[in-house]
Formats: C-alpha cells, structure tokens, sequence
C-alpha cells in the first residue's frame, strides 16, 4: 500500500541516506578493516537510543490521537520494549560487553536523538512520530552493505548480531504497519508536514551519530 505522500517520503529519505553514505562513518567501515573497539563503540550508542524507544513511542499518547493510532504506539511500544537487551547480548557473546562503558555519557548526536524524539512525542504526539518509525522500520536496505562488511570482518555470526538480524525480520511486518498509519492518519498537509520534518530530523541526528562513532576512530 502507497499513496504519494508515502513515495515522496520515502524519496527524501533516500537522499539522507545518500548524503549519510558519504560521511566519514562510511568510508571508515568500507574502506578499512573494522576494529572490534570501532564496533563495540557503536553498539553502545544504538544500546543508548534503543532503551528509550519503547518509552518515547509510549509517551506520544499524552497527545490527543485516533484511537486506531493509539493501539498501534501501544502495541509498537510493547514490541520495542527491552530491545537493547539483544545489544548487550551481542557484544558479550564476542567479549566486548564492558558495563562500565554502557553506563558512559551518550554522544552528544545520540543524547540529541534521544532528546528529540521524546520533544515529539510530548509536543506533537503519534502522528508525528510515524516519521522516526518510517524510515527506521526499513532501515536495513539502506545499511545492509556495511553490516555485511562489519561482520566479515569480525567474523560474526547471525547469533552475535541478534539485534539486527531480529530486526531485520520484526521489522518487515512494522514497516507496513507503519505505512497504514501514515495513508490513514497524516491525512492533512499540516500532518503530512510533520511527518516529514520528524524523518528527516531523527535520520540527520542518526547520521551525525555515526559520524561521531568515526571520530573516535579517527
């Protein structure tokens, strides 16, 4: 199911994409080998972002919403909720789960995603917060490449990259949720808007994550 305002936005995040793969993050991870400290360095800010997915989806109910729309944040929230536990099981599984470094500060880009994405969904509510879930739900064709090259040179295995390749599943059946929300309930252009301006926001503030991740590494 598609409508133009779903092709449209998905075009735009193809171009943050784009602009994301010619970033440092990228051209570290595909043209040098990845270290396991680059690695671990990394799953330590998705464990950061992801705890707090299932609360932010939760809290846009305080907006006023459809009750269609509500059931899907709850039923969304619920589904999150406890994911940065397959983080933690990934990075021990190869020995790199250090508590102490999960307990670290996020980075700055990761605390201004987290920040961001909590401001939405007591500001604007579900709506609005489709477009964090719209390009997030399908993520995996876009990053594919480098998870694939992550893992080579690491040697991992699909039980030491639990959080992906669940992901990569759960989200086939989120993302088509999600798109229904958007044909049903980001009906006006004030709506639409919205939408827009959260995925673009949330996949630049995931992008300059990545690149922070780099320059740690540089």
């Amino acid at each position: 199911m598609q409508n133009e305002f779903i092709h449209a936005l998905r075009e735009t995040v193809n171009q943050h994409w784009a602009q994301i793969r010619r970033g440092r993050f990228w051209d570290h991870v595909m043209s040098k080998p990845v270290s396991r400290e680059f690695y671990r360095d990394l799953m330590v800010e998705i464990h950061h972002y992801t705890k707090h997915n299932s609360m932010n989806q939760a809290a846009t109910a305080f907006v006023n919403a459809p009750e269609g729309l509500l059931k899907f944040a709850y039923h969304h929230a619920a589904d999150e909720l406890g994911h940065e536990r397959m983080v933690t099981h990934d990075l021990e599984s190869i020995g790199l789960l250090d508590r102490e470094l999960l307990a670290r500060p996020p980075l700055p880009a990761t605390e201004a995603l987290i920040g961001y994405l909590y401001f939405v969904a007591l500001r604007y509510g579900a709506v609005a917060r489709l477009g964090y879930s719209f390009w997030a739900e399908s993520v995996y064709e876009h990053i594919g490449e480098v998870l694939g090259k992550v893992r080579s040179d690491l040697s991992l295995t699909d039980k030491n990259m639990s959080f992906f390749v669940a992901h990569s599943t759960i989200d086939k059946k989120h993302i088509v949720q999600v798109e229904e929300c958007i044909d049903r309930y980001a009906k006006t252009p004030a709506e639409q808007a919205l939408v827009r301006s959260v995925a673009e926001t949330t996949l630049f503030l995931t992008g300059q994550m990545l690149e922070q991740v780099a320059q740690r590494h540089a």
